[in-house]
């Protein structure tokens, strides 16, 4: 079923919830339970005045797997069935495919493999559709194919000191190609926060430095894809 984020049911599956007591329950009463699990697991950033949009999460209810997964629009696919937790991060990458969100397609730049490699995994597991370039010319031609077949990247995170073409002549090209794309840029010690919105002239770019860890990156990411909810 597909819900809003006010939990207002949009569309149901054809088939039949399988045979458990969540059948018990109704399409309303199976989606108020499965957004408050993602509430109490903190899936939503409750520090804000408002939820905002829901994150990939998978949570069991009466021995029955539930997963939710965003959609654009504010929209939350929500699945029933009894599920292989190994299997739940090729589950939110079959998600991605037939329900396209661009928040979810990002591009990786990095002239090191291994930098690339262990962003990707991280982004792989949370849902998203990876592509990898190592250098800005790439990423670049990756997007500029994309727009001309209609896909819009939602992300770009990218190293600033590239060989060649930097992170920051990068990125004025990329905000002509595709100015809906958040770029997230990763960086040692030469740039602050500050130094790279001046430059850019942007207060709203968002700067990772090197060494970080999963937990770093994934605040990131979450800040970039659950914006603020406008009143």
């Amino acid at each position: 079923m597909v819900t809003d984020r006010h939990a207002n049911i949009i569309a149901k599956a054809l088939r039949q919830q399988p045979q458990s007591s969540v059948r018990q329950l109704t399409p309303e009463e199976i989606v108020k339970t499965a957004f408050r699990t993602n509430i109490a697991k903190g899936a939503f950033e409750v520090s804000r005045p408002t939820t905002g949009r829901a994150s990939n999460i998978h949570v069991q209810y009466n021995a029955m797997d539930i997963i939710m997964f965003p959609l654009e629009n504010d929209l939350t696919l929500i699945a029933i069935g009894m599920i292989d937790s190994n299997a739940i991060p090729e589950i939110y990458a079959s998600f991605g495919k037939h329900f396209p969100m661009k928040l979810k397609k990002a591009i990786i730049v990095d002239d090191e493999e291994d930098i690339r490699s262990s962003i990707r995994e991280v982004l792989k597991k949370r849902g998203f559709d990876v592509e990898t370039a190592e250098s800005g010319p790439s990423c670049i031609k990756t997007l500029e194919t994309a727009k001309h077949n209609g896909i819009e990247y939602g992300m770009v995170i990218m190293d600033i000191r590239m060989p060649g073409m930097d992170g920051f002549e990068a990125y004025n090209n990329i905000q002509l190609i595709s100015p809906n794309t958040k770029i997230i840029f990763i960086t040692a010690f030469e740039y602050t926060q500050e130094e790279v919105a001046r430059k850019l002239r942007n207060d709203n770019i968002r700067v990772l430095r090197k060494p970080f860890t999963r937990t770093d990156l994934l605040q990131v990411i979450t800040a970039e894809t659950n914006p603020p909810t406008k009143e």
